[in-house]
């Protein structure tokens, strides 16, 4: 029996957080986009360990001092904390050579 993962069954979340974070994640692609090339650029340099703290930081730096318009409606692009282990989770799950680069807790709803 095969069981489906968080980014295979998007559609339903597992807790609030879940659903918070899937509304955001759709509503703001260029989120991931930023994580996605903070988290290689530290692979390039040779980090084996990554703490999603960091690249949150650095999306927002990115989208509060770098980037002018993040977002399209000229608003300044908010992150919740939150979100920090699912884009983690997300992004392991897009390049699964790395898996283990970032260090997750459970979240609500996770399989005992």
């Amino acid at each position: 029996l095969m069981q489906q993962n968080l980014f295979e069954a998007l559609s339903v979340p597992r807790n609030i957080r879940e659903a918070q974070f899937v509304k955001f994640h759709e509503d703001n692609p260029m989120v991931y986009q930023l994580w996605d090339r903070f988290t290689k650029e530290a692979i390039a340099k040779g980090h084996t360990k990554i703490g999603s703290a960091m690249i949150l930081e650095r999306i927002r730096w990115e989208t509060s001092v770098a980037t002018v318009n993040a977002r399209p409606d000229g608003e300044r692009l908010k992150l919740n904390n939150n979100f920090k282990s699912y884009y983690a989770r997300l992004w392991m799950s897009k390049n699964p050579q790395h898996k283990d680069i970032f260090p997750t807790k459970k979240v609500e709803g996770d399989n005992e």
